[in-house]
C-alpha cells in the first residue's frame, strides 16, 4: 500500500525538475507576484512530501499516514497545474505584447534599467534611430542624444523628472546612428514592481517639424515683406473685423495688432463711421471691385494726406494707406514755383520760349512776343517750323536738335532766320523738351568784330616785331660781338691814363648795350614761348661759387659786403635759367643798395629748397610790390638813369618763375631793404663737375678751331684766343676748316663754331665733319661750343643732339672764358 501510494509522487518530482528548468529560462524573470506565491507554496509541499517519504521509509505507519501523503500529493498536483496555467497565460500575454511592440514600427519603444542602460529595443527604434537591438542593449541611453545634450546631463534629468512627475511628454532633438538629427515627440513612463526602470516611446516628427518650420518661414517672410513695404496695410475679414496690420500701419495709427485684432473697422477707428471711406470699403466688399481716394486729415498744427485703396481679398478687403503728404506739398510748391517762374519769365529782359518733344510751343514770354512781333496766342501749340517756316534747316534749329539729342546745355550765337539779327541763344534740355533764352546781340557782335580786327592788327604787329627781333638778332649781335672782343684785345696796347680811361668807358658802354640787347631778346624769346627748360638735378654749391666769383668784385667796388651761404643740396631745375634768375636778383640788389650788405643764402624749408637774395637797399614801397614785375618799371629812377638798368631784370625773373614753376616771394620795408625768395623742388645731390675757367683762358698751346662766316667776329675770336695762349685755325666754312686741318696735321683740342653759316650750312655740321676726320672709337669726341646769335629753340636742340655747349652772342671775353672752362673741365 505504501509503495502504491508513493508512486504518484514521482511525476511530482518530474514536474518539479521541469519547473526548475523553466525557472532557469530567461522568460521566468517576467513572472508576476502570483506566480511567486505559487512557487513558494509548491516548495513547501515538496519539502513536506520529502519529509513524509523519509518517515515512511524508516517506519511502517498506518493507513492514515498514507492517506495524508496522498492528499498532499493531490494538493501539490493542483498547485502545479495552477502554476502551469499561469505560466502559459503569462507567456501568451508576453507574446502578444511582443507582437504589438514589433508591429509598432512608427514608434521607437525601448525600456531602460534604473541606471539608464537600454534593456529592450523594438523594430520601430531600429527604423527611426538606426541602431540594431544587439548594438544598443546594455548601452547608456545618452548615445541617442546630441553630444552637447548628453554632456549637459539631459538624459539623467529626464529620468529624474519622470520619477517625480510619473509621466512626461516633450519634443526635442535626437541623434541618428549616422550622426544626423532627428526631431521626436518623447513620452517617458516609470516601470513599477520587480522590473523597475523606464519605458520610452519616441515618435519621429522630423518631417512634420520641417514642414512646420517651412510654413513658419513662409509666414515670417510674408510678414517681413508686408512690413517692409512703404504702404500701410490693414486686412479685414468679411465681417469688417481686423485680422492683420503691418508695421507701417501700426506706425501710422499708433495701435498694436493685438489691440485691433477682432475689432470691426468702425470700432477700431470711430471717426470712419458713416464717412466716405466706410462707404468705399463697403462698396469694395459687396461689389468686389477696387476703389481709391486721396484724403486730407487735419490735426493740431499738422496736415496729413493719405492715398487710400481698398482691394477685395479672399478673406474680405485689404485696405492700403500711403502717406502722400510730401508729394502733395511738392505739388503745391511746384505750383507756387511755376507761378513764380512765370512771373520771373514775364519780367526778364531775355526772350524765352519752351517746346515739348514734338517741337510744339508750350510757353512764350512777353519779351519773345515783342522780338517776333507775334502774339503768343497764335503760336502756342504749333511746331516751330509751322510758326516760322524759315527756321526749318537753320543753324539755330539744328543746334536745338543737337542739344535735345545729346541732352546737354548749349549756348550759341547765330543769325536769326526769322528777324535777321544776331542772337545769343542758351538752350537747356529738360524732361518736357527744351527751354530757350535768347537776346539780340547785333550791337555787341559789331563791337566784337571791331575788337577782333584790332586784335588781329595788334597780333600782326606783334608777329612782325617777333620776326624782326628774330631776324635782327643775329645781325645785331655780330658787330657787337666783334666790338666786345676787340675792346679786350686793345687793353694791353693802350698807353696812358687818358686812353685807358676812354677804353674803359667804351667797354662799359658796350656792356650796357650787350645787356640791353640780351634783355630785349630774352623777353622776346620768353613771350614767344620758344624757351624750353631742361630739368635736371642741379647742385647748388657750384652755382653759388659762380655767383660769388662773378659779383664779389662788383660789390667790393661799391663798398658793399657780399655774403654767400651755400648748402649741400640739389634742386630739380634748369641750370641755365635758374642761374639767370639768381643773377638778375643779385644785380637788382647791387643796383639799389648803396651801403650795407647783400646776402645770398640757400636753405631747406618745408620739404623744398629756398634761395634767398637779401639786401639793405632802398626797399620797395607797398604800392610798388606788384608793379616791380612789369617791364621797364623801376623804383626810385624817374630820370631813367641807365646806370640802374632798364627795368627788365625782374620782369625776366617773373617769366622764368612761371616757366619753371619756381614761385618767387618778395618782402620789403622802404629804407631797410628787400628780400626775394625762390622756392624750388628738392633734387638728388650730384657730384659737381670740376670747372676750369681760369685754365681755359690760359691756352697752354691748346689747338682751337674757330669757324664763323663774319670776318670781323672771326678776327676778334682769333685775336682773343691767341692772347689766351691758344694755337688757332680760323675758317669761314666747314670746308675751309677741313682743308686747313689737313694741312696742319694736328687733332684739335677745341672747336668753336657759329651756328648759322653761309649757303645754308650750320655750325653743328662743321663740328661733325671735323670730328669725323679724327674718329677714334677709343677716345672721346673733340669738345665743341656753338657761339650764336639765334634766339629760337632749334639751335639749342641741335647743339644738344650733337653733345655741344652753347653760348649766345654778344658774349664778353669773361663769359666766353667761363663757357670754355665748363666745356674743357667736364670729365
Amino acid at each position: 500500500m505504501i509503495k502504491q501510494q508513493s508512486v504518484p509522487s514521482q511525476p511530482t518530482d518530474d514536474r518539479k525538475e521541469e519547473g526548475r528548468e523553466r525557472q532557469d529560462q530567461p522568460d521566468t524573470r517576467s513572472d508576476t507576484r502570483q506566480n511567486a506565491g505559487l512557487l513558494a507554496r509548491l516548495r513547501e509541499l515538496e519539502q513536506e512530501n520529502a519529509r513524509l517519504q523519509a518517515a515512511l521509509s524508516t517506519a511502517s505507519s498506518g493507513r492514515d499516514d498514507l492517506l495524508t501523503v496522498t492528499a498532499l500529493n493531490e494538493d501539490l498536483r493542483t498547485a502545479f497545474d495552477a502554476l502551469e496555467h499561469s505560466r502559459a497565460a503569462h507567456a501568451d500575454s508576453e507574446r502578444r505584447l511582443r507582437t504589438i511592440l514589433d508591429s509598432a514600427v512608427g514608434h521607437a519603444i525601448l525600456t531602460l534599467a534604473p541606471d539608464g542602460r537600454m534593456t529592450s529595443w523594438n523594430p520601430g527604434a531600429v527604423r527611426i534611430l538606426g541602431w540594431t537591438e544587439e548594438e544598443v542593449l546594455g548601452q547608456p541611453v545618452d548615445i541617442l542624444f546630441p553630444p552637447e545634450d548628453a554632456a549637459a546631463g539631459l538624459p539623467d534629468a529626464l529620468r529624474v523628472r519622470a520619477l517625480a512627475e510619473g509621466r512626461i511628454q516633450e519634443e526635442r532633438g535626437f541623434r541618428h546612428r549616422d550622426g544626423s538629427a532627428i526631431w521626436g515627440a518623447l513620452t517617458i513612463l516609470p516601470l513599477q514592481g520587480d522590473e523597475e526602470g523606464f519605458l520610452w516611446i519616441l515618435n519621429d516628427r522630423s518631417d512634420e517639424r520641417r514642414m512646420e518650420e517651412a510654413i513658419a518661414d513662409v509666414r515670417r517672410r510674408a510678414t517681413d515683406i508686408l512690413d517692409s513695404i512703404d504702404e500701410a496695410l490693414v486686412a479685414l475679414d468679411c465681417d469688417y473685423r481686423v485680422i492683420y496690420q503691418n508695421r507701417r500701419a501700426e506706425q501710422l495709427d499708433r495701435q498694436s495688432l493685438p489691440a485691433l485684432r477682432g475689432r470691426r473697422l468702425w470700432e477700431a477707428w470711430p471717426q470712419l463711421a458713416g464717412s466716405d471711406l466706410e462707404a468705399l470699403c463697403r462698396k469694395t466688399m459687396t461689389e468686389r471691385q477696387p476703389t481709391a481716394i486721396e484724403k486730407r486729415f487735419d490735426g493740431e498744427g499738422t496736415t496729413l494726406w493719405l492715398e487710400i485703396r481698398f482691394l477685395p481679398t479672399a478673406e474680405g478687403v485689404g485696405c492700403f494707406f500711403r502717406d502722400i503728404t510730401m508729394r502733395k506739398r511738392a505739388e503745391e510748391e511746384a505750383r507756387a514755383s511755376h507761378e513764380r517762374a512765370v512771373k520771373i519769365l514775364e519780367s526778364i529782359s531775355d526772350a524765352f520760349y519752351a517746346v515739348d518733344h514734338d517741337w510744339r510751343f508750350t510757353y512764350i514770354n512777353r519779351k519773345a512776343e515783342q522780338v517776333w512781333g507775334r502774339s503768343r496766342d497764335t503760336l502756342l501749340g504749333r511746331r516751330i517750323w509751322e510758326a516760322f517756316p524759315k527756321a526749318l534747316g537753320s543753324e539755330a534749329l539744328e543746334a536745338q536738335k543737337q542739344a535735345l539729342r545729346e541732352g546737354r546745355e548749349m549756348t550759341i550765337e547765330v543769325v536769326s532766320p526769322t528777324i535777321g539779327n544776331w542772337l545769343e541763344a542758351s538752350i537747356y534740355p529738360n524732361a518736357d523738351g527744351l527751354s530757350v533764352y535768347f537776346r539780340d546781340i547785333t550791337a555787341r557782335r559789331q563791337a566784337q568784330q571791331a575788337l577782333l580786327q584790332a586784335k588781329e592788327t595788334a597780333e600782326a604787329a606783334d608777329l612782325a616785331k617777333g620776326k624782326f627781333l628774330a631776324a635782327a638778332s643775329h645781325d645785331l649781335r655780330q658787330p657787337l660781338q666783334a666790338l666786345l672782343l676787340f675792346v679786350d684785345v686793345l687793353k694791353p696796347h693802350v698807353q696812358g691814363s687818358q686812353g685807358a680811361n676812354a677804353l674803359m668807358h667804351l667797354g662799359r658802354g658796350l656792356d650796357a648795350l650787350a645787356e640791353l640787347l640780351d634783355s630785349l631778346l630774352d623777353m622776346s624769346r620768353l613771350d614767344a614761348g620758344v624757351v624750353q627748360p631742361n630739368i635736371e638735378n642741379v647742385s647748388m654749391a657750384p652755382l653759388f661759387d659762380h655767383i660769388a666769383a662773378s659779383y664779389r668784385p662788383v660789390a667790393a667796388a661799391k663798398g658793399l659786403e657780399l655774403h654767400v651761404s651755400s648748402c649741400n643740396a640739389a634742386a630739380r631745375t634748369d641750370r641755365t635759367l635758374l642761374t639767370r634768375m639768381v643773377r638778375n636778383l643779385v644785380e637788382n640788389a647791387l643796383r639799389y643798395t648803396e651801403r650795407g650788405r647783400i646776402d645770398i643764402e640757400c636753405r631747406r624749408g618745408g620739404g623744398r629748397l629756398l634761395i634767398e637774395v637779401r639786401d639793405t637797399g632802398i626797399g620797395i614801397p607797398p604800392d610798388h610790390l606788384e608793379r616791380i614785375w612789369e617791364e621797364f618799371h623801376q623804383v626810385g629812377n624817374p630820370e631813367r638813369d641807365r646806370n640802374r638798368g632798364l627795368g627788365l631784370g625782374l620782369a625776366i625773373v617773373r617769366r622764368l618763375s612761371q616757366l619753371l614753376n619756381h614761385p618767387v616771394d618778395v618782402q620789403s620795408k622802404p629804407g631797410q631793404g628787400t628780400s626775394f625768395v625762390i622756392t624750388l623742388p628738392l633734387g638728388r645731390t650730384v657730384e659737381a663737375p670740376a670747372t676750369a675757367a681760369e685754365a681755359a683762358t690760359v691756352g697752354r698751346g691748346r689747338f682751337a678751331v674757330v669757324v664763323d662766316d663774319d670776318a670781323i667776329v672771326l678776327l676778334g675770336l682769333e685775336t682773343i684766343f691767341r692772347e689766351w695762349g691758344y694755337q688757332v685755325l680760323v675758317a669761314g666754312s666747314a670746308q675751309k676748316a677741313v682743308e686747313g686741318l689737313s694741312r696742319a696735321g694736328r687733332r684739335p683740342d677745341l672747336i668753336v663754331a657759329d651756328y648759322r653759316l653761309r649757303e645754308g650750312q650750320y655750325g653743328t655740321d662743321a663740328v661733325t665733319r671735323i670730328r669725323a676726320l679724327y674718329d677714334d672709337p677709343g677716345s672721346a669726341p673733340i669738345p665743341g661750343l656753338i657761339l650764336t646769335g639765334e634766339t629760337g629753340p632749334d639751335c639749342e636742340r641741335d647743339a644738344a643732339a650733337h653733345g655741344l655747349g652753347i653760348i649766345h652772342k654778344p658774349v664778353t671775353p669773361r663769359q666766353l672764358g667761363h663757357a670754355l672752362g665748363e666745356l674743357l673741365g667736364a670729365p
